[in-house]
């Protein structure tokens, strides 16, 4: 049984897990297919699975919630992936699963984003400006995701513009969310209080919104967010929790990465449709997207005239195909792009 730790997770990089996502649904893979995830309960907490299978692979990944595990010192979610082959299910690696889990997440989001942030590189900026909710994991993975798309060219960008992460404590953001400005991946980076005056100025000037918080309620106004902007939304995983105002889910162009999984889910997408403003027709799926994409001619890009926002919470297939990737690049058997990461 092979073991893929968290360093060899992140060494496959944003970009080459977006690609192989897009990879999986270019050769005809459904996420309309995959399992649902499942809950189940226990003294300590609960157990999330989440199974699939795409291709030649199949697998499960395996998370615990312990709510009191922090008081004793262990952290909250713990987990691994399982690894097999899809003909015979034999299991055969192990893959660390939280960082599996923060490697996928933004990758998703980057995956379905490319169409948008290849229009406002061809007609905006090339040096995108961005304002991240939240300063966590996710959010500085999103960060770091776009710097690796940007950081060569990979959608005809020459890097990043002024960084901003809106945060309820500014001093508190890490080191490491602010060294997404080394080797020149960005012109600069700073902090500011959400919701704030600067928070405002930030998100006005802003191409591209990163929202990875764990807020209840949307994260910034709609008449903040220029025509032209992307929002990459991750932190919307129940059917409560919201962060994208209604009034920009109405106006926006709205991928996700399955209609069914949105409607049932993705808290940005059910309660702008319970508000009215939004269709469940007017979603737009991955997969959907791909097609469209495929239809256009080579290099033709739209000059974006609305915002788009990709949403997500994240499902089984996504883990697997990545989970794949990663033993593949660790064993020599794919070859990855380079990305401006560190």
């Amino acid at each position: 049984m092979k073991t893929f730790t968290a360093e060899k997770v992140f060494a496959l990089g944003y970009r080459a897990a977006a690609d192989a996502l897009t990879a999986a649904l270019e050769r005809g893979f459904d996420p309309a297919s995959d399992p649902e995830r499942t809950f189940t309960p226990v003294d300590a907490g609960e157990f999330l699975t989440m199974p699939s299978s795409v291709g030649k692979d199949a697998g499960i990944k395996i998370l615990t919630l312990a709510p009191h595990n922090p008081e004793k010192g262990r952290p909250f979610i713990q987990g691994t992936y399982l690894l097999c082959d899809a003909e015979t299910l034999t299991p055969h690696s192990l893959v660390e699963g939280i960082a599996l889990t923060a490697l996928r997440t933004p990758a998703v989001a980057i995956a379905g984003a490319r169409p948008a942030l290849s229009a406002i590189a061809a007609h905006v900026t090339r040096r995108p400006n961005i304002v991240a909710f939240g300063a966590g994991v996710q959010g500085e993975g999103l960060v770091r995701a776009l710097a690796a798309e940007c950081g060569d060219g990979g959608v005809g960008f020459e890097g990043l513009g002024a960084v901003t992460y809106a945060v309820r404590n500014p001093d508190r953001v890490s080191a490491s969310a602010l060294a997404v400005g080394k080797e020149g991946c960005a012109s600069e980076v700073g902090a500011v209080r959400a919701g704030s005056d600067a928070c405002r100025a930030a998100v006005e000037a802003a191409d591209v919104i990163v929202c990875a918080s764990a807020a209840t309620e949307a994260v910034f106004e709609d008449s903040w967010v220029q025509p032209h902007a992307a929002v990459l939304a991750v932190g919307a995983h129940t059917p409560q929790t919201r962060e994208v105002p209604a009034a920009t889910m109405g106006r926006a162009r709205v991928i996700v990465e399955d209609e069914a999984v949105a409607l049932r889910e993705n808290g940005d997408v059910v309660r702008a449709i319970a508000d009215g403003v939004l269709a469940d027709s007017a979603l737009v799926s991955m997969k959907a997207l791909l097609g469209e994409e495929a239809t256009m001619a080579a290099g033709e890009v739209n000059v974006p005239d609305t915002p788009t926002v990709v949403t997500t919470v994240g499902m089984s297939w996504q883990d697997l195909v990545v989970a794949a990737a990663v033993a593949k690049h660790v064993d020599g058997d794919a070859n990855f792009s380079k990305t401006c990461e560190n």
